[in-house]
């Protein structure tokens, strides 16, 4: 579709393009303004942003509403999106390793980024076209919610995991067995069912610019944002727009495991000390949580009350509960987990000197009790300077952040090319 291969042929806007989203931005951000004020803030002349203030009113996607407070003089009109000119799906595939809480979620919002419906399924494992299907099932299910016209969606955004190639159409999950996917046939197949354009992004930079729209980023105005997925891959808004790298695979925090050699190394183990080699979407707590109760069975835990005694069943999301009771091995494994964590962030903010690090994925669940030990040990490693103008946080969007964030680069097309 042609959305879609202009979306493909450069992620970099055109000047025109540019302009676009900065007025739309700041219509969208103030909800309401004035072409006074977005001339001030954009710095260009007020006949330019009557041009295009015009342009956007004639398209139905801008609407003149009501008058502000004259400083002298005529009162300046008001100008603000029309929410129904139209509305984005963005579909979150979830994350590679299937937990008791792994699941694709989709959510459908309006120009300002507000969502309007929201489905979710439970992720398993199961073959590529059993996975597509199940896509393509919530996908319907969010329309049918919705009562959208079909006529008012002006695309789907998808936020895949894994190294991307978008020149082969293939996604790779380098971490543990190099499982490729071709990605390509989802979009073929969303495409002739519903008649839409789709996109498909990494899940960090979508939970990025999904911050930037309509997370944390309204209320900051951050132009320079980490989004951190679990310590896998990162999300990069650098100066306002999304870095993707030389081919478009920028973002991995983990150095590639070299094959071959098994448990002599530290990439199959848990017990290291590099901070180069991922611990997995839980940052390893539950395995390191079995691993502990199998070496001392009779340690009182809250952990093997949850499990019934079986170390082999802890999960995260049992961990975490524990560590809200107060158990002192659930609160050192989140903690051992942070610093872990924080160390690697601590390297971020000196190499990119960002505004945001948001942290997501899921393991923002891990609570106070995590995200202290992360913001300690970031404050440990990361140069002062750098440091202090970077605000630390868990996504403020939850479970919807990447959803959200794929939605919102449908939307981004939308007005940069409007």
């Amino acid at each position: 579709m042609a959305f879609r291969e202009q979306a493909l042929r450069s992620e970099r806007f055109t000047e025109k393009e540019r302009r676009n989203l900065a007025i739309l931005d700041i219509i969208r951000r103030s909800r309401q303004a004035s072409r006074a004020e977005i001339s001030r803030i954009t710095h260009l002349n007020i006949v330019t942003i009557s041009n295009y203030i015009d342009d956007y009113i004639s398209k139905g996607l801008v609407a003149e509403k009501g008058l502000d407070v004259s400083t002298g003089g005529r009162r300046p009109e008001l100008l603000e999106l029309n929410q129904k000119y139209g509305y984005a799906i963005g579909i979150d595939l979830g994350a590679p390793h299937i937990t008791e809480d792994a699941a694709i979620i989709a959510v459908m919002v309006d120009v300002n980024g507000k969502i309007i419906s929201k489905a979710k399924l439970k992720k398993e494992v199961q073959p590529q076209e059993k996975f597509v299907d199940k896509v393509v099932a919530i996908t319907g299910e969010l329309l049918s919610k919705s009562k959208i016209p079909r006529d008012k969606i002006k695309g789907i955004g998808i936020g895949i995991w894994g190294v991307l190639d978008r020149y082969k159409g293939t996604v790779r999950y380098a971490v543990e067995n190099g499982d490729t996917l071709s990605y390509t046939a989802m979009q073929s197949m969303l495409e002739r069912n519903f008649e839409l354009p789709t996109l498909v992004e990494h899940d960090a930079t979508a939970g990025a610019l999904g911050e930037k729209w309509i997370g944390l980023g309204l209320e900051t105005e951050a132009e320079n944002i980490l989004y951190i997925c679990s310590d896998s891959s990162c999300g990069l808004i650098l100066n306002g727009e999304l870095y993707y790298g030389a081919s478009k695979s920028a973002g991995e925090l983990n150095l590639n495991p070299p094959p071959g050699d098994g448990e002599k190394n530290c990439w199959a183990k848990y017990d290291y000390g590099c901070c180069l080699r991922s611990r997995g979407i839980d940052l390893g707590i539950a395995a390191r949580a079995k691993a502990y109760f199998k070496q001392n069975k009779d340690i009182d835990s809250k952990i093997m009350v949850l499990a019934k005694g079986k170390a082999d069943d802890i999960t995260f999301n049992m961990v975490i509960d524990s560590s809200r009771v107060g158990d002192k091995v659930a609160k050192t494994l989140l903690t051992d987990a942070g610093e872990y964590l924080g160390a690697k962030i601590a390297y971020l903010v000196n190499l990119f000197n960002p505004d945001a690090v948001i942290i997501g994925r899921g393991i923002e669940r891990a609570g106070d009790i995590f995200m202290d030990a992360v913001k300690s040990s970031i404050k440990r490693w990361a140069y002062e300077e750098s440091l202090k103008v970077a605000r630390i946080a868990p996504t403020s969007l939850g479970e919807d952040s990447i959803a959200c964030g794929a939605a919102a680069l449908v939307m981004q097309q939308v007005f940069a090319r409007i």
